[in-house]
Protein backbone atom coordinates (compact mmCIF):
# COMPACT_ATOMS: atom_id res chain seq x y z
CA UNK A 1 0.00 0.00 0.00
CA UNK A 2 1.45 3.87 -0.45
CA UNK A 3 2.67 5.33 2.22
CA UNK A 4 0.13 8.79 1.16
CA UNK A 5 -2.84 6.59 0.90
CA UNK A 6 -2.09 4.63 4.01
CA UNK A 7 -1.75 8.19 6.16
CA UNK A 8 -4.73 9.50 4.05
CA UNK A 9 -6.78 6.86 5.32
CA UNK A 10 -6.00 7.11 9.14
CA UNK A 11 -6.60 10.58 9.08
CA UNK A 12 -9.95 9.79 7.61
CA UNK A 13 -10.84 7.18 10.22
CA UNK A 14 -9.70 8.71 13.06
CA UNK A 15 -11.93 9.77 15.44
CA UNK A 16 -11.35 13.11 17.38
CA UNK A 17 -12.55 13.98 20.94
CA UNK A 18 -12.30 17.27 22.67
CA UNK A 19 -12.42 18.07 26.41
CA UNK A 20 -10.81 20.64 28.81
CA UNK A 21 -7.47 21.27 29.16
CA UNK A 22 -5.34 21.60 32.73
CA UNK A 23 -1.86 23.58 32.37
CA UNK A 24 -1.12 26.68 30.58
CA UNK A 25 -4.12 28.82 29.14
CA UNK A 26 -5.45 31.22 31.72
CA UNK A 27 -8.76 31.87 31.69
CA UNK A 28 -8.68 30.16 28.29
CA UNK A 29 -8.22 26.66 30.10
CA UNK A 30 -11.67 26.88 31.52
CA UNK A 31 -14.00 27.91 28.80
CA UNK A 32 -12.29 25.98 26.06
CA UNK A 33 -12.11 22.26 24.94
CA UNK A 34 -8.58 22.47 23.86
CA UNK A 35 -7.57 18.88 24.53
CA UNK A 36 -7.66 16.49 21.54
CA UNK A 37 -7.58 12.67 22.13
CA UNK A 38 -7.48 10.79 18.82
CA UNK A 39 -9.34 7.51 18.73
CA UNK A 40 -8.68 5.34 15.89
CA UNK A 41 -9.23 1.31 15.60
CA UNK A 42 -6.92 -0.39 14.67
CA UNK A 43 -8.90 -3.48 12.52
CA UNK A 44 -10.63 -1.06 10.79
CA UNK A 45 -7.31 -0.33 8.95
CA UNK A 46 -6.81 -1.44 5.60
CA UNK A 47 -3.29 -2.82 6.24
CA UNK A 48 -0.71 -5.01 3.92
CA UNK A 49 -1.31 -8.72 4.77
CA UNK A 50 -1.80 -10.10 8.57
CA UNK A 51 1.88 -9.38 8.82
CA UNK A 52 1.29 -5.63 9.07
CA UNK A 53 -1.59 -6.13 11.51
CA UNK A 54 0.34 -8.82 13.93
CA UNK A 55 3.31 -6.31 13.77
CA UNK A 56 1.11 -3.11 14.77
CA UNK A 57 -0.70 -5.35 17.42
CA UNK A 58 2.74 -6.33 18.53
CA UNK A 59 4.81 -3.14 19.31
CA UNK A 60 1.82 -1.16 20.32
CA UNK A 61 0.47 -3.74 22.21
CA UNK A 62 0.69 -1.22 25.83
CA UNK A 63 -1.17 1.64 23.49
CA UNK A 64 -4.46 -0.35 22.15
CA UNK A 65 -6.83 -0.47 24.63
CA UNK A 66 -9.37 -3.33 25.18
CA UNK A 67 -11.57 -2.65 22.35
CA UNK A 68 -8.89 -2.23 19.72
CA UNK A 69 -8.70 1.30 20.10
CA UNK A 70 -5.21 3.00 19.51
CA UNK A 71 -6.03 6.69 21.78
CA UNK A 72 -3.40 9.37 21.78
CA UNK A 73 -4.13 12.88 23.85
CA UNK A 74 -2.46 15.94 23.03
CA UNK A 75 -2.71 19.06 24.86
CA UNK A 76 0.43 20.86 24.87
CA UNK A 77 -0.85 23.64 22.87
CA UNK A 78 -2.90 26.11 23.95
CA UNK A 79 -5.40 26.05 20.54
CA UNK A 80 -7.85 22.94 19.75
CA UNK A 81 -6.31 23.55 16.00
CA UNK A 82 -2.61 22.59 16.83
CA UNK A 83 -3.53 19.72 19.49
CA UNK A 84 -5.78 18.26 16.67
CA UNK A 85 -2.93 18.60 14.69
CA UNK A 86 -0.10 17.15 16.66
CA UNK A 87 -2.76 14.14 17.72
CA UNK A 88 -3.10 13.22 14.27
CA UNK A 89 0.64 13.44 13.83
CA UNK A 90 1.77 11.21 16.46
CA UNK A 91 -0.75 8.74 16.01
CA UNK A 92 0.55 8.47 11.79
CA UNK A 93 3.92 8.51 12.87
CA UNK A 94 2.99 5.52 15.57
CA UNK A 95 1.55 3.34 13.10
CA UNK A 96 4.10 4.13 10.03
CA UNK A 97 7.00 3.24 12.47
CA UNK A 98 5.18 -0.39 13.71
CA UNK A 99 4.83 -1.44 10.49
CA UNK A 100 8.47 -0.89 9.60
CA UNK A 101 10.01 -4.46 9.11
CA UNK A 102 12.40 -5.41 11.88
CA UNK A 103 15.85 -4.98 11.53
CA UNK A 104 18.07 -7.69 10.36
CA UNK A 105 20.23 -9.70 13.78
CA UNK A 106 23.53 -8.20 14.26
CA UNK A 107 25.94 -11.08 13.38
CA UNK A 108 28.79 -10.88 15.20
CA UNK A 109 32.32 -10.31 13.54
CA UNK A 110 36.11 -11.20 14.84
CA UNK A 111 38.99 -8.85 14.48
CA UNK A 112 41.09 -9.76 10.90
CA UNK A 113 44.11 -10.57 11.17
CA UNK A 114 46.03 -8.05 10.09
CA UNK A 115 44.25 -6.03 13.40
CA UNK A 116 45.27 -8.52 15.78
CA UNK A 117 48.43 -7.79 14.50
CA UNK A 118 48.80 -3.84 14.09
CA UNK A 119 47.25 -4.32 18.01
CA UNK A 120 49.84 -6.35 19.18
CA UNK A 121 52.57 -4.22 17.94
CA UNK A 122 50.92 -1.23 19.16
CA UNK A 123 50.91 -3.11 22.62
CA UNK A 124 54.68 -4.00 22.17
CA UNK A 125 55.45 -0.34 20.87
CA UNK A 126 53.45 0.85 24.14
CA UNK A 127 55.41 -1.36 26.53
CA UNK A 128 59.43 -0.40 25.26
CA UNK A 129 58.22 3.48 25.60
CA UNK A 130 57.33 2.40 29.33
CA UNK A 131 60.65 0.14 29.95
CA UNK A 132 62.57 3.06 28.32
CA UNK A 133 61.16 5.27 31.28
CA UNK A 134 62.43 3.00 34.07
CA UNK A 135 66.37 4.52 36.12
CA UNK A 136 69.00 2.16 34.77
CA UNK A 137 70.02 -0.76 36.19
CA UNK A 138 73.52 -1.63 37.63
CA UNK A 139 74.30 -3.76 34.82
CA UNK A 140 72.89 -1.31 32.06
Amino acid sequence: MERQAFIAEILAKTEMRYTRSGGPGGQNVNKRDTKAEARLHIDSLILPGEVGRSRIHRRLAHRITTDGYLVIQADGERSQGRNREEALQRITNLLLTALKPDAKPRRPTKPGKGARERRLASKKRRSTVKQNRSRPTQED
